[in-house]
């Protein structure tokens, strides 16, 4: 039994994730890429009509856009409601580790789970592969596996389902993305995630760049809720 969490890019997106029964509510914005940041007006309007006992989460875009004197400048109070962050680690260099924990402490969210993003393309992005993330470091809460080039859904390969155990390991969340439909859910039932994750499949015509539809969430959520439980730690 899996949750479904949903991206949104708009308050009425997030209403219609929210009709359709989804159990997270990921705000990003889809035409930056992968892990598009959103804009924190738009993180404050979902706010709104988010539930308080609906969790929230949010993309950062990728770690390079952190690096610098013209990296965002977060607004007071920008964090609150929310339960995870996620930043993608596309293009970085080799002080990657510590350049992460330079954004952490900037942050400062002490009351937000970090969550690893392991793009299953990590070659085309440049990034640290799944299995040098689930070796890092880092106290994250979970991990995020996800597609950096959004023109063609993950390949669930033996590598990844190995990366994933060593996450599980370190007491990790799991939480499966890149390019999943309502007739893929199957080729993840062996990796037992704990959160189904999905943009494109939940919007009208399964276009990313579209509203979501409620419908489409409420097909997702009950097919993620027959996946096989994750095995107790």
């Amino acid at each position: 039994m899996a949750r479904l969490l949903v991206s949104v890019r708009s308050a009425e997106d997030a209403r219609r994730a929210l009709a359709g029964g989804a159990s997270i509510i990921d705000i990003k914005e889809p035409a930056k890429g992968a892990l598009g940041r959103a804009s924190f007006d738009t993180w404050e309007e979902v706010r709104h009509v988010v539930p308080a006992g609906v969790k929230m989460s949010a993309a950062l875009g990728e770690l390079t856009e952190w690096l610098g004197d013209d990296r965002p400048e977060i607004p007071p109070r920008a964090l609150e409601g929310f339960s995870y962050l996620k930043v993608g680690m596309a293009g970085v260099g080799p002080n990657w580790e510590e350049e992460w924990y330079a954004l952490s402490g900037l942050l400062d969210a002490r009351r937000v789970h970090w969550i690893a993003v392991a793009y299953t393309d990590w070659k085309t992005a440049r990034a640290p592969s799944p299995t040098t993330l689930a070796n890092a470091d880092f106290n994250f809460h979970g991990v995020l596996f996800d597609t950096w080039d959004k023109s063609k859904p993950a390949a669930w390969t033996p590598e990844l389902f190995d990366a994933a155990e060593l996450f599980r390991d370190r007491g990790a969340l799991l939480a499966l993305a890149g390019g999943l439909t309502a007739d893929r859910l199957d080729e993840i039932a062996s990796f037992k995630p704990d959160i189904v994750a999905v943009r494109g499949a939940a919007c009208e015509d399964g276009d990313r760049n579209r509203d979501i539809d409620p419908a489409r969430v409420a097909a997702l959520a009950a097919l993620a809720r027959k996946l096989p439980k994750p095995e107790p730690f």
